[in-house]
C-alpha cells in the first residue's frame, strides 16, 4: 500500500485490523489501516459513526473490549504498541502516551477532588512529591484557563460544567507531557462556543509542548480549524488522506465529497434542503468484496462492486481509494 512519506515519524501505523467477536459473527471495524505521525503533527480522523475510528485510538492504547482483536503493527518511538505485554504498555500510556475521552465523566472519579486526581499520574509516572505534584497540576489547570485554579483544584468533578470538567480531561492529559495525544470526539457534547475554545487550547499547548496527536472526530469544521493532516475513514477503510487545506478544497473520493456538501455553510447561498449522502453508514459486518462505500456511491460502476480499489497517490502528498481517480507518476 503506497503512504504519504514521513520523516522521522513518531507513529508508524501499518496494516492495522481489529475484529469483534459477536454471536452472529466475526465483525471487522477497522480493515488493514495505515498512516503516519508525525513529531509535533495533528491528524484528523473523519467519518461517520460506525466507520472505526474510535477503534483504531482504542487498539493503540490497548482498551479494546473483551472480544476485540488487533492484528497488523503501531510502532511507537521504535516500539510496536500491538507486541507490548499489558505493564509495558501501561507505562508507555502513562508516560508518553495520553487519552482525551468524549466523556469526562467515565475518565473522572467522582470521589476524588479534581486536583488529587490530575496530581496522581505525576506521583505515579514522574516520582514528584505530593505538594510538587499538586502545585504542577494547578498550573496546568491554569494553562487550560480554568478560573481560580488553586481553589478549583480542590473541588470534584460533579462540580464543574461540561465544559470544564472537558479541560480537565485535556489538563490530565497534557500533565506528562505526552509526546502523542489521542483524542476521541472530545468536543462533540459542547456548544461552538467551548469547542473553539477547547480546540485554540488543544493546538496552543501542542505547539508548546511538541506533542502529535490524533483527533478523532465526525465535525469538519473543527479538523479544518485543527489538523494539519486529514484520514477519511469509512466502513473500516482509508478513503482519502491528505493536507486539510487542499483536501477540503477539493475532495477526491466520493465519500469525502458528500462528507462536505453535507455540511453546513453559513456563508453558502441559500439552498431548499441541505444535502445528503444516500443510505445509511456501514458499520462493521461482513467485509464487502468491492469498494465498502459503493452501495452508497451515485457515481459507482461495476469494478467498485466487485474488486477493493487501492489507495494510490492522486497528487503530491494526497491518497484516494477509488477507481474513478487517476494515479500520479
Amino acid at each position: 500500500m503506497p503512504l504519504i512519506p514521513m520523516t522521522d515519524s513518531l507513529l508508524r501505523v501499518r496494516d492495522l485490523s481489529v475484529r469483534f467477536r459477536l454471536p452472529e459473527g466475526e465483525v471487522t471495524a477497522v480493515d488493514h489501516v495505515s498512516f503516519d505521525v508525525a513529531p509535533g503533527e495533528v491528524l484528523g480522523i473523519v467519518g461517520e459513526s460506525g466507520s472505526g475510528k474510535s477503534q483504531i485510538l482504542f487498539s493503540l492504547m490497548g482498551l479494546l473490549a473483551g472480544n476485540g482483536r488487533v492484528s497488523g503493527a503501531a510502532h511507537f518511538a521504535g516500539q510496536d504498541l500491538l507486541a507490548m505485554s499489558p505493564r509495558a504498555l501501561d507505562h508507555v500510556r502513562g508516560v508518553a502516551m495520553s487519552m482525551i475521552f468524549q466523556d469526562p465523566m467515565t475518565s473522572l472519579s467522582p470521589y476524588k477532588r479534581v486536583g488529587d486526581q490530575l496530581a496522581e499520574g505525576l506521583i505515579v509516572h514522574k516520582g514528584l512529591s505530593r505538594r510538587d505534584a499538586g502545585r504542577e497540576a494547578v498550573r496546568m489547570l491554569d494553562r487550560v484557563r480554568i478560573p481560580d485554579a488553586a481553589r478549583r483544584a480542590r473541588s470534584y468533578p460533579h462540580e464543574f460544567s461540561g465544559g470544564m470538567r472537558q479541560r480537565v480531561m485535556i489538563a490530565m492529559a497534557l500533565l506528562v507531557k505526552p509526546r502523542l495525544l489521542l483524542a476521541d470526539e472530545p468536543t462533540t457534547a459542547l456548544d461552538v462556543t467551548i469547542q473553539a475554545q477547547i480546540i485554540d487550547i488543544l493546538a496552543e499547548l501542542a505547539r508548546e509542548i511538541g506533542t502529535a496527536i490524533i483527533f478523532v472526530t465526525h465535525d469538519l469544521g473543527v479538523v479544518a480549524r485543527l489538523c494539519d493532516r486529514v484520514i477519511v475513514l469509512y466502513g473500516g477503510r482509508i478513503m482519502e488522506e491528505g493536507p486539510a487545506a487542499p483536501l477540503f478544497a477539493a475532495p477526491a473520493h466520493p465519500y469525502a465529497k458528500g462528507l462536505l456538501h453535507a455540511t453546513p455553510r453559513i456563508a453558502a447561498p441559500l439552498t431548499p434542503r441541505l444535502e445528503t449522502i444516500a443510505g445509511a453508514p456501514r458499520a462493521g459486518g461482513a467485509m464487502l468484496p468491492g469498494c465498502p462505500f459503493a452501495p452508497r456511491c451515485d457515481q459507482r460502476i461495476d469494478i467498485c462492486q466487485t474488486t477493493p480499489p487501492p489507495l494510490k497517490a492522486i497528487a503530491p502528498g494526497r491518497l484516494a481509494a477509488c477507481h474513478l481517480t487517476g494515479e500520479t507518476a
